[in-house]
């Protein structure tokens, strides 16, 4: 069977960009939601592949047949998978599509809980910039990458920012998109969405991979992603409230060996969440997984299928409702 990867024209990116991602530079997804979803899942996916030689096509219409991978937020809601197509939904921050036959999930929490799951780490920040080693044993800057909505909101309080000026010296930096890729003047990062012990099954990891890849300590909430995929305490440190991000960042501070376990610990951890481990990741699951798994589709009955495909879309509409 032939491998599709769907991307709807009006989601390719522009030449420029396009011309960005084939040079492994940075690429601002200013326009946020399901299109940087579209271009960081489909897009960039399917450019990493071609570029190590696996056969696979990027097309801008639904294929009837073949091994067809897309954003579930892209696959029109009416779709009814043909006899002789594979349907694979890129789940990323939505929701699995009730007809696809398998769903790649960004969280391996996630991935074990859901029918027909399959985790895939996303992908690390393009052009990321590590931390200048002549910072060397300072701590004064810590940053937020991402979006002030998703930072819990006890961290953006100023009573809080100045206690943690106080008591540490350190500021903190909600770092927009325009710096996503620069931790060249970061000591460290914080990533806490809330303390109320949420799991935040749909979100990733990628903020604990990129500080991996950028040399830089990381503070984190109870995510279920940094709790798969990291070790608290060996390369990652968990924080459950506000003053514990705190207690954190004053023992960073005095305890040099700490940082620099976390740091090593990290880096080892990233050679596993770097672009080329991903890429063979992508690769066995495009040349391996997924063929096999629509070979075992297309040896068994219609009927067994259709009782399967009726089961499995009854735990996708509970998941939809107990996700958080």
């Amino acid at each position: 069977m032939g491998v599709y990867f769907y991307l709807p024209e009006a989601y390719l990116p522009s030449v420029e960009n396009r011309a960005l991602w084939r040079q492994g530079r940075y690429v601002m997804l200013e326009e946020g939601g399901k299109l940087a979803a579209a271009h960081s899942w489909i897009y960039r996916t399917w450019m990493a592949l071609a570029e190590t030689g696996c056969r696979s096509e990027l097309v801008h219409q639904m294929p009837r047949e073949g091994c067809v991978l897309a954003l579930s937020g892209t696959i029109p809601a009416s779709l009814r998978a043909h006899a002789g197509m594979f349907l694979v939904g890129v789940v990323a921050d939505g929701l699995p599509h009730p007809t696809a036959h398998m769903h790649i999930l960004q969280n391996p929490t996630h991935a074990r809980r859901l029918p027909r799951g399959y985790f895939m780490p996303h992908w690390p920040q393009p052009g990321l910039i590590p931390r200048e080693a002549s910072r060397g044993m300072t701590l004064e800057r810590i940053a937020f990458f991402g979006t002030k909505e998703n930072l819990a909101a006890q961290l953006q309080d100023h009573p809080w920012r100045g206690k943690l000026q106080r008591e540490t010296g350190v500021t903190l930096e909600i770092r927009g998109a325009d710096r996503w890729h620069d931790y060249s003047d970061v000591d460290a990062v914080v990533a806490v969405r809330d303390f109320r012990g949420g799991r935040q099954l749909h979100k990733p990891a990628t903020k604990l991979y990129n500080a991996w890849l950028a040399g830089v300590p990381f503070i984190g909430g109870v995510d279920s992603a940094y709790a798969a995929e990291g070790q608290s305490g060996i390369d990652y440190l968990l924080a459950r409230s506000p003053d514990e991000v705190i207690a954190h960042l004053a023992r960073l501070k005095r305890d040099e060996s700490l940082r620099r376990e976390l740091v090593e610990n990290g880096k080892r951890k990233s050679l596993g969440r770097g672009q080329e481990a991903i890429t063979a990741l992508w690769r066995s699951l495009v040349q391996e997984t997924i063929p096999a798994l629509a070979a075992i589709r297309g040896r068994r009955p219609e009927s067994l299928n259709f009782c399967a495909d009726a089961a499995v879309r009854g735990t996708l509409a509970l998941d939809r409702v107990f996700r958080s």
